[in-house]
């Protein structure tokens, strides 16, 4: 999972979390014992850029894909109000908060869903078939 399969935003669009999901659930869980994972980037601004990185070994075929999403995002949402200088979670900003969980959750779905459907390809033309020289007819 080098690339990932789609960027989620967030902070009026200023930050993002890159979101990767595994090709194989079996091999993620077998490698990283666990379902999914959060990690702050290595090199970030407190207010801009990359913020960190969600892995996630399936959506589809999980009973268990909604917790996982809201697990993560609320890690990264910890993450956030931690590294803000001053911020503390408390009456005046909870509600700030709430919001932001529930954007991020939101944005990632939909941006999951535009990832996992399927391309609508038009079929390949077919190759013009040569016709068969007329031959004589046998008497």
């Amino acid at each position: 999972m080098t690339k990932p399969a789609f960027r989620v935003y967030f902070n009026d669009n200023k930050q993002w979390v890159n979101i990767y999901v595994a090709n194989s659930p079996v091999w993620f869980r077998r490698k990283n014992q666990c379902h999914a994972y959060y990690i702050a980037a290595e090199v970030r601004k407190q207010r801009q850029g990359l913020f960190g990185h969600i892995y996630l070994s399936e959506l589809n075929h999980s009973p268990m894909a909604q917790e996982l999403v809201a697990h993560e995002v609320q890690h990264l949402i910890f993450d956030w109000v931690l590294t803000r200088k001053g911020m503390n979670i408390n009456e005046k900003n909870e509600e700030r908060i709430a919001t932001m969980t529930g954007e991020i959750s939101r944005r990632l779905w939909r941006k999951y869903e535009r990832w996992a459907k399927p391309r609508s390809r038009k079929p390949a033309p077919r190759k013009n078939r040569r016709t068969p020289r007329k031959t004589r007819k046998a008497i």
